[in-house]
């Protein structure tokens, strides 16, 4: 947890970091980025770099201060602040932190900041506690929280294999019938106070939660399966961006569907060459066990538009392709029409999120044709562009008419950290869809 005073209000022994323009004095080496002085530490910063201030907090994680004064000269504003202690934080320490900000700012920033950690930790949960029923409640529970501090309402449904309902989810059906844990579609139905709950939902957004996976028969390596309790990301962003614009005062319709499953290995496990039928009749050709998080994802956007949700937008961990387009600092953001985009880009950019938006077009569609069905889960043939491909593939799941956007999100996880972030679940798009859907 962070805990933020004004500065001089600490009542605990602090460092004092001082956030210095220009170079490192001599004797030091011009290439270092910190000297100590008499009560503490200067960190040597270039204001005109890409987010400096990341920078700077991660040069102050590495000397291992958690309680400090920080001073300069000149001031970050809230926003900067915010990814500052986002950056600082590595999600195991307590940290205090006394800044020349007013009381209130700063009790509103170590609020949000607190609150996405808690999302970031739920990222990194182990696979045996987070299974999928058990992190669909764990994430709803947090969600009921941010509702109790602003009196409105929020309820869950959980429909789990076994019941009437989910025999009608094709993608969950298969990915999830190799494991033991029940797979399930979780929707969370989000009704500002004093509204009518028959009135019509304004936004839906579908997530992958795969809490783990191991690729199916289309196994994965061991370098590439040991952080595979991360590929539920994206269901765990979704839930703290809904828990976040809460609390900022949220006052729309909103209804997430949370699609989540292990993906393991079975002797009645899905099986390259099966054929798997979907609600809207979209017949689909498994040639990679290992794409399942669109299968899953394509059950709840069927969804979505059986409810007539106005705006959809569906987030996953969900292809290699779009870390190697972009990298694992950015994520991307792809949709058929620009204009569903522009009020999203807007909210990213006052995030300061970092991202960039991939092209979708109908052309993709030809690398997932298939002999025996509409289409293969998987791309292929040369050049194909895979994250292009994969959101063509959820393309066929959304009715034309309805506002629809789709992103991959390749910054969820940094298993080496970065000049930004340190090593693990990162809270990237949380912030930026919590101002999307407070402000749209």
């Amino acid at each position: 947890m962070i805990k933020l005073f004004a500065l001089n209000q600490a009542k605990v022994e602090l460092v004092n970091i001082s956030l210095l323009k220009g170079d490192v004095p001599a004797p030091f080496d011009k290439d270092s980025k910190f000297v100590p002085n008499d009560k503490g530490y200067s960190i040597y910063v270039d204001t005109t770099d890409y987010k400096w201030y990341q920078k700077a907090a991660r040069t102050i994680a590495s000397l291992k201060i958690f309680n400090f004064k920080l001073l300069g000269e000149f001031c970050l504003n809230s926003q900067e602040f915010y990814w500052f202690l986002i950056s600082l934080s590595d999600l195991s320490r307590d940290f205090t932190v006394e800044y020349d900000l007013d009381n209130k700012t700063l009790k509103s920033i170590e609020r949000r900041v607190n609150r996405v950690n808690e999302f970031r930790v739920i990222a990194d949960s182990d696979s045996k506690v987070s299974t999928p029923v058990a992190v669909v409640e764990n994430l709803f529970s947090k969600i009921k929280e941010s509702a109790a501090l602003t009196g409105d309402e929020v309820s869950l449904q959980i429909i789990k294999r076994g019941d009437k309902e989910f025999e009608s989810f094709a993608g969950l059906n298969a990915v999830g019938f190799a494991s033991n844990q029940a797979p399930c579609m979780g929707i969370i139905d989000f009704y500002p106070k004093n509204s009518n709950k028959d009135a019509p939902i304004d936004i839906g957004m579908v997530g992958k939660g795969i809490t783990f996976d191991t690729g199916g028969y289309s196994l994965k390596p061991d370098k590439y399966m040991e952080t595979m309790r991360t590929d539920k990301t994206a269901v765990v962003y979704l839930c703290g961006a809904l828990s976040l614009a809460i609390e900022q005062g949220l006052n729309k319709r909103v209804r997430l569907y949370l699609c989540c499953s292990e993906n393991m290995v079975s002797g009645q496990g899905m099986l390259p060459g099966d054929i798997l039928t979907y609600k809207n009749g979209v017949t689909v050709e498994i040639n990679n066990t290992d794409a399942e998080g669109r299968l899953v994802l394509a059950d709840g956007l069927i969804k979505a538009c059986e409810d007539k949700v106005a705006f959809i937008l569906d987030m996953a961990t969900l292809t290699g392709a779009a870390k190697i387009a972009v990298g694992r600092d950015m994520f991307s953001v792809l949709s058929p029409a620009k204009e569903n985009t522009a009020v999203l880009l807007e909210a990213f950019d006052k995030a300061q999120e970092m991202y960039w938006q991939l092209p979708l077009s109908p052309y993709h569609q030809r690398f997932l044709s298939s002999r025996r069905a509409k289409v293969t889960n998987s791309g292929h043939g040369e050049g194909a562009p895979g994250a292009s491909v994969a959101a063509s593939f959820l393309s066929l799941f959304v009715n034309k008419n309805t506002p629809w956007v789709h992103i991959d999100l390749s910054s969820a996880y940094l298993p080496d950290g970065s000049p930004f972030l340190g090593a693990g679940p990162t809270g990237s798009t949380i912030l930026g869809l919590s101002y999307f859907l407070s402000d749209k």
